[in-house]
């Protein structure tokens, strides 16, 4: 009888840690609001991205961080869409987008991923803008393709090490990144654990912090494709850093927008890349924290703009 009331007791333990941690995938249909063009690429690879402004206007081409996808930049895009084309763009293994074929993620996967869409798409002339681990990836394409992009604008991007940020412990990330580490983190995730890492991390003001945001990465971390890409991302950015060299190199005007209280990528790295390129700019927000596009967006936005018609 003891040993029934035992097993009985366990299992129902084994429960609640799977409903608090883990979550069953979900296919393409069941995420369709998340889905809206579709380009492919080399061996079939789908890349899921969005277009919205008034053809024949300025081009704006946008990367989300690690861990989000392209409706990251849904604040601006109510702000800027009535005067420029923006095109967002899901990286691999995240929102809709395919993952990579090797299952590892860096930003300079990143950044070779971003020079094959901006050919498959034959673009010219436009703006590129990233945020945080999609910032990195496109300071990495300003240093291999210095001559293609009319400007950019960077959102607390990475590629300087320090002490913040979402660093594993040197044995946890190269184990999530292992064979049997990535089968069995990838189904780790919960809504309330995203909404912890959001409010502690992400965000100045956890009141900024919308449900509606929780929900869209929770969702799309359970897209059958790309189950634990940001984990991936994390524990090969603990283990394999990958520095940014040849900042110095880039003529591209840039302005750096940052959060001053980001406790993810610090302000000190947006004064470090500020100096490192010529002539390009730092705004920084006071209050604000990693997620400067959301928890501050309307002046954030304005400030893109009038940098960009600065350009003119």
């Amino acid at each position: 009888m003891i040993f029934w009331l035992v097993l009985i007791l366990l299992l129902i333990l084994i429960w609640l840690v799977w409903i608090a941690f883990f979550s069953p995938s979900l296919s393409r249909n069941e995420l369709s609001e998340y889905s809206f063009n579709q380009l492919s690429l080399e061996n079939g690879f789908s890349v899921n991205y969005r277009e919205i402004g008034p053809e024949g206007h300025p081009v704006l081409l946008c990367f989300h961080g690690g861990g989000d996808s392209l409706s990251a930049w849904n604040d601006w895009v109510k702000i800027l869409s009535e005067d420029y084309h923006l095109i967002l763009v899901d990286l691999p293994g995240h929102g809709l987008t395919d993952p990579l074929p090797g299952g590892t993620y860096t930003p300079k996967h990143f950044a070779d991923f971003i020079a094959k869409f901006i050919e498959a798409m034959k673009l010219e002339k436009f703006v590129m803008i990233g945020h945080s681990f999609g910032g990195n990836s496109v300071l990495r394409y300003l240093v291999e393709h210095p001559d293609t992009v009319e400007a950019a604008i960077l959102v607390s991007p990475g590629g300087y090490r320090c002490d913040k940020g979402l660093e594993m412990p040197t044995g946890m990330a190269r184990f999530v990144i292992s064979h049997w580490g990535r089968h069995l983190v990838s189904h780790l995730g919960s809504r309330g654990l995203i909404r912890r890492i959001l409010h502690s991390k992400m965000f100045y003001d956890p009141h900024a912090l919308s449900e509606t945001l929780v929900e869209r990465i929770y969702l799309l971390s359970r897209y059958e494709k790309n189950r634990g890409t940001a984990l991936n991302l994390v524990a090969n950015a603990s283990v394999n850093f990958q520095p940014l060299n040849g900042l110095e190199n880039i003529k591209t005007p840039t302005l750096f927008i940052w959060g001053a209280d980001d406790q993810i990528i610090p302000l000190e790295v947006g004064r470090y890349f500020s100096d490192k390129i010529p002539g390009s700019q730092l705004i920084a927000y006071e209050n604000i924290g990693h997620m400067a596009h959301v928890e501050n967006a309307k002046i954030s936005a304005d400030d893109a703009i009038k940098f960009i018609k600065g350009l003119q």
